[in-house]
């Protein structure tokens, strides 16, 4: 996870602009207050899953005290240290996410902690849709040749639309061992990826991501709900 604090020094004639590592702050908190440990997840508002983030933040109102946190991939988390009795403007954003703006007074409760989640939004310009005819060989990664012309037509699609990324999100039935069915997710759309890029489609232009068995569409069992379940989704992340 990576901390930095940028600290501004005004005087008539310069202005001094300091990268302090974390090892230095507990050092320049004497000389300028209490630093209080600021943490916590951000959060996809709907699914709930960890997302790749950037919280930063500025002292208000001169915007003389400024950071920025990225989140830990695999939990979500974030960690700052912010003076005491000051107040923030507090910016998180991530790619495919509505920007969550929030001003903070940093009052510490006596343990020199403050816990603070955000959860966010997709961006109404990053719509989502479902490859609907898709098919897999059961329990493996192989797409079927029946799935052919739906990508293709997908394909086309994409080329018509050079400016446009995505991403593949990778579901299973939520049957069956956890782990193995998120590595089947991921498997499942690394061939999707694989087979647009064979096809033209620029490997810069698609992001995967895997979620198994954790987002079904249906907790019932019959087979018509697992096969439901078993989809590979398109994120529009840029238009």
């Amino acid at each position: 996870m990576k901390i930095t604090r940028i600290l501004f020094s005004f005087s008539l004639c310069t202005s001094i602009l300091l990268i302090l590592p974390i090892d230095n702050l507990v050092a320049q908190a004497h000389e300028e207050g209490t630093l209080i440990r600021v943490t916590g997840t951000v959060l996809d508002e709907e699914s709930k899953s960890p997302l790749i983030a950037n919280v930063f933040y500025e002292k208000l109102p001169y915007y003389d005290d400024m950071g920025i946190s990225a989140t830990n991939q695999q939990n979500g988390v974030y960690e700052l240290y912010m003076l005491e009795n000051i107040k923030y403007i507090i910016n998180v954003k991530a790619d495919g996410y509505k920007t969550i703006s929030e001003e903070m007074e940093v009052i510490d409760n006596g343990t020199q902690l403050i816990e603070k989640n955000f959860v966010m939004l997709p961006d109404a310009a990053h719509e989502k849709f479902d490859l609907h005819n898709l098919i897999f060989a059961r329990g493996r990664a192989v797409i079927d040749e029946s799935s052919y012309a739906e990508l293709n037509d997908f394909v086309e699609w994409l080329e018509a639309r050079p400016n446009i990324n995505i991403q593949l999100e990778g579901h299973t039935d939520f049957q069956g061992n956890a782990q193995a069915n998120l590595q089947l997710s991921q498997d499942r759309v690394d061939a999707v990826k694989e087979y647009l890029t064979k096809r033209g489609v620029k490997k810069t232009r698609i992001r995967t991501k895997a979620f198994g068995g954790t987002q079904p569409l249906s907790r019932e069992r019959t087979d018509e709900a697992r096969t439901a379940n078993r989809r590979v989704e398109v994120r529009i992340l840029k238009q």
